[in-house]
């Protein structure tokens, strides 16, 4: 049901109340919810939008990553530290999102084990709160903790383990979505690689991207595929970009996936295929105007922006050198001011949700600072902030004219 010219939606995506008598978060003032249940629940999702630019407790993006509707392995660094998956990633997904999801253990209380170094002993004890067989099952999750309960020690994973661990995840992916690219089945990992060799760079790149989407998750955000396969505009598409790729190479064939890769012409294959809500969004259609190649210098600050929110302090890459000269890196002195420009563009990206190509439009007419000012309160750095964000936009269009 439509709310009136008087209702407002309740917040909280999969309660659907309407109601003119709404209570708004405290924090952001943004959101409205119908109860403090509701709020609550959805804080876990909310709280990127509502703290974007802050600090967020680890706990949360692995809930973000092991949703209602989806299970991938965490991408922020920190996370994967923090609850292991940097020794067990596949595995420990589905674990986690058992206990999140399926035992509902609070997250609160996982934030807490994990702080205090006894997760393994705390998840024995919501263990033995559930059914017996639960408990008892063999081969199910519990008989799986006990065995593998190491895991959860908090200890630093030792990096031959851990190298020799990726390379047979990467040597599984590859070898389970071979046939999709016209592969035997049969192929033993070293023949792949050897006809692997044939392909142009953007054929092997369409061939790794299969890989990764079939595997159930997403390329990382350091891996230059997150944005010559639009990932940077998930975020407006509201849908699991990740899940709609995996349903679209179900339906067509990996001629034709590479083909409209080089061609610049994915969103044209996805309406094809019937996946419209993909197909027809203008703001995936833009990212993809000029992929593999060509790209707004907005849609690589976003790319950068979420590589450093998932990244390890320092182990990001560098902005492109289109960003530099657009969006106020190159006036940065030190680390500090380039830190606060990232924290500027995580807040509009996230906490804002701005439309890119507004941010876009704002840079190409050199009023940065003034489109900044409208989302956000920039003392007590002000000044810093109206030096940070000049560009030479003005100038260039002046000369252009003239």
């Amino acid at each position: 049901m439509q709310p009136t010219a008087h209702e407002q939606r309740c917040g909280y995506v999969d309660c659907g109340s309407t109601s003119s008598d709404l209570k708004c978060c405290a924090n952001c003032r943004k959101v409205r919810y119908c109860s403090a249940k509701c709020q609550t629940t959805d804080w876990e999702r909310h709280i990127f939008d509502c703290k974007a630019g802050k600090s967020i407790s680890t706990i949360y993006y692995l809930a973000r990553d092991l949703g209602r509707y989806t299970c991938k392995v965490p991408l922020h660094h920190q996370t994967c530290i923090d609850y292991g998956f940097d020794k067990a990633p596949t595995e420990l997904a589905s674990f986690y999102r058992l206990l999140i999801r399926d035992v509902q253990v609070p997250l609160t209380l996982l934030r807490k084990l994990q702080k205090e170094g006894r997760l393994v002993e705390g998840i024995k004890r919501i263990f033995e709160t559930c059914p017996p067989e639960i408990r008892e099952e063999k081969g199910g999750p519990y008989h799986w903790f006990l065995v593998h309960h190491y895991l959860f020690d908090g200890r630093a994973a030792d990096p031959v383990t851990q190298a020799r661990q990726m390379l047979t995840h990467t040597s599984t992916i590859i070898i389970r979505a071979w046939p999709y690219a016209g592969g035997s089945p049969s192929d033993t990992l070293e023949t792949i690689l050897s006809k692997r060799a044939e392909f142009s760079t953007n054929q092997f790149n369409c061939f790794f991207f299969v890989a990764v989407i079939f595997d159930q998750s997403v390329p990382d955000p350091d891996i230059w595929l997150r944005l010559t396969f639009g990932f940077v505009a998930e975020q407006a598409l509201n849908v699991n970009l990740g899940f709609k790729y995996a349903e679209l190479c179900k339906r067509c064939t990996f001629k034709e996936l590479c083909e409209a890769y080089e061609g610049s012409s994915i969103p044209a294959l996805f309406t094809r295929y019937g996946i419209v809500d993909v197909g027809h969004h203008p703001l995936f259609r833009d990212v993809m105007s000029g992929s593999p190649s060509t790209f707004k210098s907005v849609w690589r600050l976003k790319f950068y922006i979420e590589d450093v929110g998932h990244s390890r302090p320092g182990g990001h890459t560098p902005p492109a050198p289109s960003v530099v000269a657009d969006y106020g890196y190159g006036n940065c002195r030190n680390a500090e001011e380039t830190k606060l420009l990232d924290e500027l563009y995580a807040q509009l990206f996230g906490k804002h949700a701005v439309d890119p190509l507004a941010l876009h439009a704002a840079c190409c007419k050199g009023q940065l600072l003034e489109f900044a000012k409208t989302y956000l309160k920039l003392s007590p750095w002000t000044a810093k902030y109206a030096r940070l964000l000049k560009n030479a936009y003005p100038i260039l269009r002046a000369r252009a004219l003239s």
